[in-house]
């Protein structure tokens, strides 16, 4: 037993003192990470939003708002992975967490995939001017529309994890559910894509931008399981 250890078992006077503020300290630490991925869910939330303006500014060949809004959305996405790596170095400093470090760790880097994917979206949006048929457009707005609800949802989801894992839980099931409907919307896409008549480099950037517009909602419904899972093996049923 370190010296630094006797001290502090000098002080509070029991071993079962000792235990208990160990206890304490390593739930402050839980709290306070958990606080920090509340705040980082909100800047993803913030990236998905943000990208659906990317997507309204493309439909409507408003390509000057357009490549100002990619900036912006660069920028929040960059801030956003800066607060990622400061909460994954909180976990791992160690401590008592009652949720595995682990998968609070997996969890806040499947977060960042999502933004990642966003940006990744937009990069494409901008990369190249193009003009695609008006009922294209409006799945891709229906599309977005659907990734924001499922993000916004999710992160419902992970503020509900500080409270009631049973409330995560039902509402990891609802993210599922909106993750089918960008399902089908993302094949009714791909049938339209195939079908319309379009030169390679349209064709290769459209289907890049779609296939990372489907993938949030596919990430959201990853996430959405992996919360479901931490819930049944930290949540007491009895």
């Amino acid at each position: 037993m370190s010296d630094a250890f006797k001290k502090i078992k000098r002080t509070l006077g029991s071993q079962a003192s000792l235990e208990g503020a160990i206890d304490a300290m390593g739930k402050q630490k839980e709290e306070q990470v958990l606080d920090s991925l509340r705040v980082f869910t909100d800047e993803v939330v913030m990236i998905v939003a943000r990208l659906e303006d990317v997507v309204r500014h493309f439909v409507a060949d408003d390509y000057d708002s357009l490549a100002v809004t990619v900036k912006e959305l660069d920028a929040l996405e960059s801030a956003a992975d800066d607060h990622k790596l400061e909460i994954l170095d909180r976990l791992a400093a160690g401590g008592v967490f009652s949720m595995g470090r682990a998968d609070l760790s997996r969890l806040v880097a499947s977060m960042d995939v999502i933004a990642n994917y966003a940006v990744g979206a937009a990069d494409r949006i901008v990369m190249r001017r193009f003009t695609l048929p008006d009922d294209l457009n409006k799945m891709l707005l229906e599309m977005v529309k659907i990734d924001v609800t499922a993000v916004r949802r999710l992160r419902d989801a992970v503020f509900a994890m500080r409270g009631d894992f049973r409330e995560s839980i039902s509402i990891a099931i609802e993210v599922d559910a909106i993750e089918s409907r960008a399902d089908k919307v993302f094949a009714e896409m791909y049938k339209f894509m195939f079908d319309m008549e379009t030169d390679f480099k349209t064709f290769h950037q459209l289907k890049s931008i779609i296939e990372r517009l489907e993938s949030i909602a596919d990430k959201c419904a990853e996430n959405a399981d992996l919360i479901r899972h931490m819930a049944l093996e930290y949540l007491d049923l009895d």
